[in-house]
């Protein structure tokens, strides 16, 4: 990669920063590998010039994702995992309203 475009990376890189951002966004945003973003973050947090500003769930709703901030302060507690009795009532709720609204539209399942 050429200089020039590892440094437009970063920069678009700490953009996304300065806002808060996921690893995913941080791809997006500079066109680097995920590795390079690991990586990178690696290196930001040991030097304490990132921190985890909070978490999102991803779509499934199931996993935890880190989003990074620039700055020096303490990471976010890791919200408790939803219990499993809860995610299967959830799936077995959605599970019942895709029934249904393939019966009312004739559509499958």
């Amino acid at each position: 990669m050429r200089t020039e475009a590892k440094t437009n990376a970063l920069v678009s890189m700490i953009k996304e920063l300065y806002e808060g951002a996921t690893k995913v966004e941080l791809e997006q945003a500079s066109g680097l590998h995920h590795n390079t973003i690991y990586r990178w973050l690696k290196a930001m947090r040991v030097q304490k010039i990132v921190y985890v500003e909070g978490w999102e769930r991803d779509t499934r709703g199931c996993n935890m994702i880190p989003v990074y901030k620039l700055g020096d302060e303490r990471d976010a507690k890791r919200p408790p995992r939803i219990p499993s009795l809860e995610r299967t009532r959830a799936y077995r709720r959605r599970k019942k309203l895709k029934q249904i609204q393939a019966a009312l539209t004739g559509g499958t399942v």
